[in-house]
């Protein structure tokens, strides 16, 4: 007798904690809000314990009888229907259980809405079970078309990849033409950009993006002929005739990145034009080193100036920073290079780099510098060459300067000892610790 009261007192407290919930809409007749709240206990403990055939029949009386009664028994009924499709070997059933589960959402959509985020839940479902039944792609694809058209930048990463997947089986099903995969391609990619601008605000990480993106390109170009003919074919004359078509712009410049396009006078066209019309570090970064490579000094420095405007990042900058120094350090401006080389230091005390270079501009300024009154004096290029590599952690290039050093002959001709200190003058004007390379 203690046992069945006990059992009553608890379910009479399940009720009441039902009564209890906000947002719970129970059936007005009393025995039926009786049995719902006891089909309801009996389901949620079913889906918390993963008895999900034992959850079925209790959710499959409150769609029924309470379809408006709480959105969690749709959400525990795409758990139930998706957890028995997968386990089920029968193929007439399994399709039952996915039809099944596909209405869990169609209701929770019809009686509680959010349908942004229910449909992007939904059709990833729906491509899981049937990207490979040919008879349905056109379907998936109309679905896929309204979840990314209403769904914002609120995209689940896994539908990047899944629609582009979709897009690529009507591709090769001659289901769509060229144009209207490149029109679907541009939105997978507009919401890869709006979600990596808010990562990048939340200083975030977006290598899986990145990852993704590499994956969406390599898809399109299964089913696209994605080269450099095609872009200057193609989309050059359009691109003349209307440079700030923004969208042209950006599908010409990642079409180019994918056509390994990069060396072509028009990419830089392109990602200048872009730049413009969307301000970006990495981008102004990407053109000023495709300047400085093409010896295109004055570009160079101005995109790498750009750059450091669209980051705070100590790392990205001192990275610009040995950039610059560079492009000054080949137009034999080596004390503004020096210069740029230690503000890479600064906004960077860990890249090692800008040591190196420095060491770099020393070591080569030995034609530069000696006088040929003094050979130990002369060396002293290479002593301050050898603490900058040190700096660097380059035992490479430390062993080379070490073997410049004067010898000990020369200190003692020329009436010097080793640890005393002499100043370097020319353009580097340094204290240097006098050692000798024996």
């Amino acid at each position: 007798m203690k046992k069945v009261f006990g059992t009553i007192a608890l379910l009479s407290i399940l009720i009441v904690n039902a009564y209890g919930q906000k947002g719970w809409k129970w059936p007005e007749d009393s025995a039926k809000k009786v049995k719902a709240e006891e089909m309801n206990v009996i389901q949620s403990d079913a889906v918390k314990m993963g008895s999900y055939k034992k959850a079925a029949p209790a959710l499959n009386w409150l769609i029924a009888n309470a379809p408006d009664l709480n959105s969690s028994i749709y959400i525990n009924g795409s758990k139930v229907y998706d957890n028995l499709a997968k386990i089920e070997s029968d193929p007439v059933r399994k399709l039952e259980l996915v039809d099944t589960l596909l209405l869990m959402y169609d209701k929770r959509i019809e009686y509680f809405g959010d349908k942004p985020n229910v449909l992007n839940r939904k059709v990833f479902k729906a491509y899981k079970y049937y990207i490979r039944d040919f008879s349905k792609s056109e379907w998936l694809l109309e679905m896929y078309d309204e979840a990314f058209d209403i769904g914002g930048d609120n995209i689940p990463d896994a539908n990047l990849i899944a629609y582009m997947n979709v897009i690529k089986v009507n591709a090769k099903l001659k289901k769509i033409n060229e144009e209207e995969i490149l029109n679907r391609y541009d939105k997978i990619i507009a919401v890869i950009e709006t979600i990596t601008a808010k990562n990048n605000a939340k200083g975030k990480s977006n290598e899986s993006l990145i990852s993704k993106t590499g994956m969406i390109n390599d898809i399109l170009t299964e089913i696209v002929d994605i080269n450099c003919e095609f872009v200057e074919t193609n989309m050059a004359p359009k691109f003349e005739e209307n440079p700030e078509n923004i969208k042209l712009v950006k599908r010409m410049f990642q079409f180019m990145l994918t056509g390994k396009c990069t060396d072509s006078p028009l990419f830089l066209s392109v990602a200048k034009q872009l730049q413009k019309m969307q301000p970006d570090f990495g981008l102004a970064k990407v053109i000023g080193t495709k300047s400085l490579a093409n010896k295109d000094y004055v570009d160079a420095m101005a995109y790498y100036t750009e750059a450091l405007e669209y980051t705070e990042d100590g790392e990205s900058k001192a990275e610009v920073y040995i950039q610059m120094g560079k492009v000054n350090a080949i137009q034999h401006n080596k004390s503004k290079a020096r210069s740029l080389y230690n503000q890479a230091v600064a906004a960077n005390p860990a890249n090692r780099d800008a040591y190196s270079s420095i060491g770099d501009l020393y070591y080569h300024s030995y034609k530069e510098c000696k006088e040929e009154l003094d050979m130990v004096k002369d060396r002293l290029v290479f002593i301050a060459a050898y603490n900058m590599y040190k700096k660097a952690g380059d035992g490479a290039k430390m062993n080379s300067s070490r073997e410049q050093f004067p010898s000990k002959e020369e200190l003692f001709n020329g009436d010097y000892q080793v640890g005393q200190s002499l100043n370097l003058g020319c353009w580097i004007n340094e204290t240097v610790i006098l050692q000798t390379r024996d």
